[in-house]
């Protein structure tokens, strides 16, 4: 049976009430990409990559190429990205939001085009899988893929050959059009578009958000989360269970068909990873992007606490909480995410130990007022900062000698044992404001938006600037190259973009 017919046959089993919501949901993936000249006129505009990914499976990348080279600040000086016809481009990897069951990389269009424009940078927006087609870790496994191609200079992976020359391919059109007109251009003396993971940037919104810090962390081992008997009793009996069927602990759907086993975790025990280079071999800060993330995914959205910020972790505030009824996402996210897995530190990555964030990643975290995230935003805020996670603090609400988003020692902590956070409070917006046309905002959030995407282009040209202190490993001639993929040892997958950046 094909995989269009097993996906027809699966969708047919589900409850007419998850039906029909899923046809709503999945519209705005079938929205042509011509609509884009009409909602981000400004350009660039995306075209698509079907890359390869783990298990034969092919994530859709909307990538944007920067119109031209922007100048680079660096320790000593500013230069120009390009040497000898060959133009170094830095990248920015973005992730949509919608709860892991609806969204498009077409709602970023207008972010991820200012974003390569003002910082001559290719933005890679992912297309992740979502449910109820697809399960929890599906979206996380699209984006380690994605990130592997991303961090494969060497081009071990198929993955990274088809991203580099796709958009190579592409470049060069561009190139040769402009050669056309014969007109000066910044673009007629460049040969070959290089992506420059060392300049990296990493970005994304609500669920997108949640995708993004996942990329930067490291989980150990968590079987005391899991109350199946194959969880304590041995690895081997927990893999059969949760790749062969429903496991006895129930944590997968039983309607889901064969052909989509591949998006289930291997096993849920073990330790993951993060699969970006360790602070030693690239000690340049990387800016993690993170618009009012999904940090905790125990509760359902109309269970969470609503309070206003920033008094919403006041210990003496008894004002008693409105019941809600379940609303969309509450119905839809448990074909995605089912229950007994919300606490898995990769579904729940505010769970996650600080020490066990990427200590070279500078963290700016933005966090609108009217959101029912906004308790559990503070509550990993203050986690972070007991930690060392520390740095300026926007408020917005006009309080005395509050930070004006601006000035001030961003990205470093007093100890320099990690990037850094700063916190963007966004006063009286509501969650995905940055998001929304800007037809339907008010003028306040229109404002809001504006200094909040000025503050994040100056955040990330100020901590690409910046390294992270590390300590010698001895011989300097020991000391780890950047960014540099081992040959795919036998018997791994060569395939698989995830097993090449996993072993750098």
């Amino acid at each position: 049976m094909s995989s269009a017919l097993q996906s027809l046959s699966y969708f047919f089993r589900l409850p007419f009430h998850i039906q029909w919501r899923t046809c709503l949901v999945h519209l705005p993936r079938f929205v042509p990409l011509s609509i884009l000249h009409l909602t981000s006129p400004e350009g660039p505009q995306p075209f698509i990559v079907a890359l390869p990914t783990r298990k034969n499976n092919t994530i859709p990348l909307y990538v944007f190429v920067p119109p031209t080279p922007v100048l680079l600040e660096h320790e000593d000086g500013v230069r120009v990205p390009v040497e000898n016809g060959e133009w170094k481009v830095p990248v920015v990897l973005d992730f949509h939001g919608g709860g892991f069951i609806m969204g498009s990389p077409l709602e970023q269009a207008p972010y991820a085009a200012m974003m390569a424009r003002e910082l001559g940078a290719v933005v890679i927006s992912v297309s992740y899988r979502i449910g109820p087609f697809h399960q929890f870790p599906a979206a996380i496994h699209d984006a380690e893929d994605v990130l592997s191609a991303i961090l494969d200079t060497d081009q071990v992976s198929k993955a990274s050959k088809v991203l580099r020359n796709e958009i190579q391919r592409y470049f060069g059109m561009t190139v040769e059009e402009v050669r056309r007109k014969k007109k000066a251009h910044a673009l007629s003396d460049i040969q070959k578009i290089t992506l420059d993971p060392s300049r990296l940037v990493i970005s994304g919104f609500s669920a997108g958000g949640n995708i993004a810090l996942n990329m930067a962390i490291w989980v150990p081992p968590c079987p005391q989360l899991f109350s199946s008997p194959a969880a304590t009793t041995g690895m081997g009996a927990q893999t059969h269970d949760i790749t062969r069927g429903p496991s006895p602990a129930g944590t997968f759907s039983p309607l889901l068909p064969p052909m989509r086993a591949p998006t289930m975790l291997d096993d849920i025990c073990q330790p993951w990873p993060s699969i970006l280079p360790p602070e030693r071999a690239q000690p340049r800060l990387l800016p993690l992007l993170l618009f009012y993330p999904s940090l905790d995914a125990r509760l359902l959205p109309h269970e969470r606490p609503m309070k206003d910020m920033p008094s919403a972790l006041n210990p003496n505030d008894k004002k008693p909480q409105k019941t809600r009824m379940p609303g969309l996402f509450s119905i839809m996210g448990p074909t995605y995410l089912p229950k007994k897995l919300r606490a898995h530190p990769r579904a729940s990555p505010g769970l996650v130990d600080p020490k066990n964030v990427q200590k070279n990643a500078a963290i700016l975290l933005v966090l609108p007022e009217k959101d029912t995230l906004a308790v559990q935003s503070d509550v990993w805020v203050d986690k972070m900062n007991s930690t060392g996670w520390n740095g300026p603090v926007r408020f917005g609400d006009g309080r005395d000698n509050d930070w004006n988003g601006r000035e001030g020692n961003v990205g470093a902590t007093p100890s320099g044992t990690n990037g850094g956070m700063e916190v963007w409070h966004a006063p009286k917006c509501r969650h995905g404001w940055t998001q929304f046309p800007v037809a339907i905002l008010g003028k306040h959030e229109k404002e809001e938006r504006r200094q909040v995407f000025e503050r994040t282009l100056d955040f990330v040209k100020g901590n690409w600037k910046k390294t992270l202190p590390i300590e010698q490993l001895g011989n300097t001639n020991q000391e780890l190259k950047p960014l540099n993929i081992p040959p795919v040892q036998a018997g791994e997958g060569a395939s698989s973009g995830v097993g090449a950046a996993s072993s750098s």
